[in-house]
């Protein structure tokens, strides 16, 4: 198993056909392509991944896809988040089946589940698998913030690995980690990636990772070879994209962005709506300015 610690994870998108199926094809050639621009690992089945307007045989299948295209290069994290503790602990077996090095998972959501509930939730997902786990922090959606008496009591299972903070509170990130320096912790918000760095973050794992990859890396290079004028210098730029993106919508941007270098991906599934022709028209200019070879 790969040490899982430090490095850029591309939080994967999910590819589709012009008929709506996983397009498990064109999945592999981004793969494949992130591998040869230098990627250090995968974040499969996520948020970006669209994961919860998934079947649970389609995030099976993604994971295998990516697995078999990796074919052991990278590391692999499988998300394995559901509102259902018994069908992430599920999902978390089929990775461990398959041959997955991690597992994560965002705290159950929907129903206002109480700490001692999603507490047990993650007790149970890594009893029930032998993977390392990252608890996905992302309380701007799941509606949980990670606190300490809450990290004390995962931390009774070997197996807790570290977290995925996608918070923008770079004060919890740096006490987080100056008072858990055995756990890893990447980094979540992709425009603040320097800022989590700073704070004390491993690494980081992110949805523009697919298409800006060669800026992200530059940030992330920079700054690990203390120079953070550059890295700022990365970011700036890495930022430009980023705020149109998030103006139009990150997901279907950024499968738009990839469409320009080749790689189909056909929008989102619904309710996610399409991009509008202005967006589209400010992306190809994103694409030409930042990313185009």
């Amino acid at each position: 198993m790969k040490k899982v610690d430090a490095g850029l994870h591309a939080a994967l998108v999910t590819p589709y056909t012009e008929t709506g199926e996983v397009n498990y094809r064109e999945l592999k050639k981004l793969v494949r392509r992130l591998i040869a621009e230098g990627i250090d690992g995968f974040y499969v089945g996520g948020s970006t991944a669209e994961t919860f307007l998934l079947t649970e045989s389609e995030r099976k299948g993604i994971l295998e896809a990516v697995l078999e295209e990796n074919n052991g290069e990278k590391l692999v994290v499988s998300h394995v988040g559901a509102i259902s503790t018994r069908q992430a602990v599920d999902f978390a077996q089929h990775a461990e089946a398959a041959g997955t090095d991690a597992v994560s998972a965002i705290s159950p959501f929907y129903y206002k589940f109480t700490q001692r509930e999603i507490e047990d939730y993650y007790l149970e997902i890594m009893a029930g698998s032998g993977l390392p786990m990252f608890v996905y922090n992302f309380p701007n959606l799941s509606g949980f913030a990670l606190t300490d008496p809450f990290l004390e009591r995962l931390k009774s299972s070997s197996r807790l690995a570290g977290i995925k903070f996608t918070s923008s509170d770079m004060f919890q990130l740096e006490r987080i980690k100056a008072r858990n320096p055995g756990l890893t912790v990447w980094n979540g918000f992709d425009e603040m990636l320097l800022s989590g760095l700073a704070a004390g973050a491993d690494g980081g794992v992110g949805s523009t990772y697919n298409c800006l990859l060669p800026l992200v890396r530059g940030v992330y290079d920079r700054f690990r070879a203390g120079d953070p004028a550059r890295a700022l210098a990365f970011q700036r730029r890495a930022n430009e994209a980023i705020e149109v993106i998030c103006r139009h919508g990150v997901f279907a941007s950024v499968k738009k962005l990839l469409e320009y270098s080749g790689i189909e991906s056909h929008g989102c599934r619904r309710p996610f709506s399409p991009l509008s022709p202005e967006g589209e028209a400010e992306l190809r200019r994103v694409y030409e300015t930042h990313l185009a070879r």
